[in-house]
């Protein structure tokens, strides 16, 4: 649907001031002229995206508001003038942008004069309900106050004069031009520095998921940036004004003004569409942006991950040209390096103040290979700061001549893989190939998911960034300093001969999510080929493209496995074939979960990865023709849990008695220690009528592990609900439970292993007990909780629609029926499911806890009231229905709250 495009007419200046004087308040007036703006700017907008007009436009109508409060305030004398600074003061002004006003005056006693009439000035702007930033300063006052703060000489290099005495401005004028008012040099190296400060704030998974298009590396304020460092140089610091003086080429104008108009597009949606000033793109608004903008979904990508690529990619050109200018003004206006020879590296290259610059800028044409062996000469010059500007423009000029004939050359080829077999700065040298364009065209596969982004809260970082953060945390493994955090990784990467195949397989395991399909077996693919190409050895590119093809598939099985079930274990072990693809799936697969989220490894996920690779090892070491047989397994754990329990008192009869008939599973799933730990506590407890709770961590090492709460009563139908029920109260995040029912007593042992809000074990005594005395007050009166949990569920995870899905298989070894539910995260979630368990009579034996994000994937395992698996299909059906109808329910009312 075209929309019609309206007129941005402005207001006439001597026509308003006639309104003004013949009305009884000004207020309705201007409140009139107001909305008028910004109906006509915002439809104007909408039909056209184009930002600067309505930008441009609001601007100068508000100036001609202000202009006419000036004179109608009584304030036109030759000691006052009314002043924009900041981004109004450059003639910008978004929906709800700031309005940066300094009320000039020429000493104090202009202040004193006309205090009564600017004090009425401003009150009039509050009551129209402007978003005013404003200061009262005289001459002196602004040179005092600018030549200590940057922030304060930064926001009036950008002004310029509303209503008042030109003279006057021209004195300020004055003021802020004197070369003794921060000096060029000492205002650009302030202002870098306040740039650096300000990447290191937003390189956080919170302004990943919702990046601020104002202030997150390569957004508006890195070319605002270039601006005011310019504009301190040169005296004008626009775009145009920087091509015309030959500091910008063509090619970057034309980038950087392409860049600032995406971004004003993308701010001027966010403030019209927020109805406030927002410059984060959260992500209750990034869907309604993208559809704006004009990003629709197809087959492949949803249109909001369409938008979002384009803002990171926006946003990585925009960092790497800025970066660019910065390092060219400084070097060729600046100077930084007078006085300092330059220091030869090779025939092509000198060492420029620490900066590799290039002697000749043709070379690249004339020996194209050095696209690539400029990295590696990198990599190998000690005290090397960055790359020169030159060096960075011949890069980019020449970097199309990276074809077919160049990736396919041997000589190319061996260049890349010394890079990746580098002892120092791999991550370093690869990030710069990406960001001067050089990566994207010799690797296409990954050129293509560069700024790619999931939308959801699971993947916090752009493809690319965490391909780079998966091979950085491979190769920090082999400091000190992550070796209690990582026992076993940090062990095991000294192992690891060929590390180069870890690192090519994390640069290379997501390339296949560019392409429709699995990305697994696509990037499988995608691998093959590359190590082919690259002449790796056949051991090699099997490692590279085998870790490629599997690196989801050891955190899927230590979520999904009966990590003592020898039969589980065996079979993963058939998958894994022998300890060296144990260790190395083992490494990509802790590096893959901590860049994709750090939230993923939490203790007690470290502490079942650990569990399932020792078990696999064993598995292995007995060999693959040679299984552990279940029966003989149980038999081992029982008598080592006898001899124990003897030891420490309890004769074989008592601990018989207490272990009753709770059946083979219980000793499949627990071990010995966790055994121990039961009948020592169900012994001392004796027969006492009240629910026996008992908590304890699930390990004694370092920084591993989470906290069992272990609940031993007479069985009851609605236990799993008011258990997890009252635990959710508690703020515990549920991670695994194992839910059993003796046969000849009735008794319930069940063990659940919970992490606090922050997905750490609990350690505090006073928190512990109040846990404890939650669970014996439910428990005691079940009727009496409820298991609808009334808690807030947090901004992001309302964002996100995920489908209810509920599907049931019954296991033929282990007797009991799977049900798999995939739903919406909200709080009470799993009391939920507890309770529609208990309207069906269904017992629960177990469950897995696995969520990812704004998703939970959680395996539950059920009996009917008999014993045995759900085989009638009406039942199922019904079972199924009434768990998506309440989720669905229970999601709704969860997220009003």
């Amino acid at each position: 649907m075209i929309l019609e495009r309206p007129e941005l007419k402005l207001a006439d200046q001597p026509e308003l001031l006639a309104r003004l004087a013949a009305c009884s308040g000004p207020i309705p007036v201007i409140r009139e002229v107001l909305q008028q703006t910004q109906q006509k700017a915002d439809a104007y907008f909408r039909a056209t995206l184009d930002a600067e007009t309505p930008v441009r436009f609001r601007s100068a109508q508000m100036d001609t508001l202000l202009a006419c409060l000036w004179q109608h305030n009584g304030l036109q004398n030759d000691n006052l003038a009314l002043v924009a600074v900041g981004g109004y003061g450059r003639g910008e002004l978004h929906p709800y942008s700031d309005i940066d006003l300094l009320l000039l005056c020429r000493d104090e006693a202009a202040i004193t004069t006309s205090s009564e009439q600017l004090q009425g000035f401003i009150t009039l702007l509050w009551d129209l309900k402007l978003e005013v930033g404003h200061s009262v300063r005289t001459l002196d006052d602004c040179r005092k106050e600018a030549s200590k703060d940057l922030t304060i000489i930064t926001n009036m290099l950008e002004s310029r004069m509303i209503a008042g005495t030109a003279e006057l401005y021209a004195d300020l004028r004055n003021i802020i031009d004197s070369p003794d008012m921060w000096p060029a040099a000492t205002f650009f190296k302030e202002k870098w520095h306040e740039l650096e400060k300000r990447h290191d704030k937003h390189n956080d998974s919170e302004y990943n998921l919702e990046p601020n298009v104002k202030n997150s590396p390569g957004a508006l304020r890195d070319i605002q940036t270039v601006s005011w460092v310019t504009t301190r140089y040169f005296g004008d610091g626009s775009l145009k004004a920087l091509e015309n003086r030959g500091f910008l080429t063509e090619f970057e104008f034309t980038r950087l003004a392409g860049s600032m108009k995406f971004l004003w597009q993308v701010r001027y949606a966010l403030h019209m569409l927020a109805g406030r000033e927002e410059d984060r793109l959260l992500f209750n608004l990034q869907r309604q942006i993208a559809s704006l903008l004009g990003f629709e979904d197809d087959n492949d990508h949803l249109g909001v991950e369409r938008f979002m690529t384009r803002f990171y990619r926006n946003q990585l050109s925009t960092t790497e040209l800025c970066d660019l200018l910065l390092l060219h003004f400084n070097e060729d206006f600046m100077k930084s390096h007078e006085g300092i020879e330059p220091v030869t590296v090779n025939e092509h290259f000198v060492l420029f103040n620490g900066y590799l610059q290039v002697t000749d800028p043709q070379l690249f044409a004339r020996e194209p290979a050095w696209l690539l062996k400029v990295f590696v000469l990198c990599a190998n010059t000690p005290d090397l700061k960055g790359v020169h500007s030159d060096t960075i423009r011949a890069l980019r000029d020449h970097r199309h001549l990276i074809d077919y004939t160049f990736r396919t050359n041997p000589a190319n080829n061996a260049c890349f893989i010394d890079l990746i077999c580098h002892k120092n700065h791999v991550v370093r040298e690869l990030s710069r190939m990406m960001r001067y364009g050089i990566l994207g065209r010799y690797i296409p596969e990954f050129g293509r998911i560069i700024g790619m982004m999931e939308h959801d809260l699971l993947h916090i970082h752009t493809v690319d960034d965490h391909s780079f953060r998966m091979i950085r945390m491979l190769r920090q493994l082999r400091f000190s300093s992550l070796r209690n955090q990582y026992p076993l990784a940090s062990k095991l990467i000294h192992r690891i001969q060929r590390r180069e195949v870890l690192y090519l397989a994390s640069l290379l395991h997501d390339t296949g999510k560019a392409q429709e399909g699995d990305h697994s077996s696509n990037g499988e693919a995608i691998a093959l080929q590359f190590c082919s190409q690259h002449n790796l050895r056949p051991t090699d590119t099997h490692m590279v493209c085998w870790l490629v093809a599997n690196h989801l598939t050891m955190s899927y099985a230590a979520q999904r496995l009966d990590l003592n079930n020898p039969d589980d274990i065996h079979q993963f072990a058939l998958d894994i074939g022998d300890q060296h693809h144990l260790d190395m799936l083992y490494l990509i697969t802790l590096a893959d979960m901590i860049s994709t989220n750090p939230k993923l490894w939490t203790s007690w996920r470290a502490e079942q990865m650990r569990s399932l690779y020792f078990n696999t090892q064993q598995a292995l070491r007995r060999g693959l023709a040679n299984p552990l047989n279940k029966e003989d397994y149980i038999e081992e754990i029982q008598q080592e849990a006898l001899s124990q329990l003897t030891t420490q008192g309890l004769s074989r009869e008592q601990t018989l008695a207490i272990w009753g008939d709770c059946g083979d599973d219980y000793f499949l799933r627990e071990s010995v220690d966790n055994i121990l730990w039961h009948t020592l506590s169900i012994a001392g407890h004796g027969n006492k009528r009240d629910p026996l709770i008992s908590i304890r961590q699930t390990s004694d090492r370092d920084r591993e592990g989470a906290t069992q709460i272990f609940i031993y009563m007479k069985d009851q139908i609605d236990l799993f609900a008011v258990t997890t029920a009252t635990l959710d109260q508690l703020n515990l995040n549920i991670q695994d439970a194992r839910v059993m029912t003796s046969e000849s007593d009735n008794k319930a042992v069940d063990t659940y292993i919970v992490l606090d809000e922050n997905n750490r074990p609990i350690n505090d005594p006073q928190r512990l007990d109040t846990i404890r005395h939650a669970l014996i007050t439910a428990l005691e009166n079940p009727e009496e909780y409820s298991t609808i949990i009334q808690r807030r569920t947090p901004r992001l995870l309302k964002q996100f629609p995920v489908e209810t899905q509920v599907t049931m298989s019954n296991d033929p070894h282990m007797q009991r029926t799977v049900l798999e539910v995939t739903a919406a995260d909200r709080p009470g979630l799993l009391a939920r499911v507890g309770a529609i368990f208990s309207e069906f009579g269904a017992q629960m034996q177990g469950a897995k806890i696995l969520t990812e994000g704004e998703r939970v994937s959680d395996i539950f395992y059920i009996v009917d009231q008999n014993g045995e698996p759900f085989s009638d299909p009406v039942l199922c059906q019904q079972l199924q229905h009434a768990i998506i109808l309440g989720l669905d329910d229970q999601i709704q009312a969860q997220t009003a709250v």
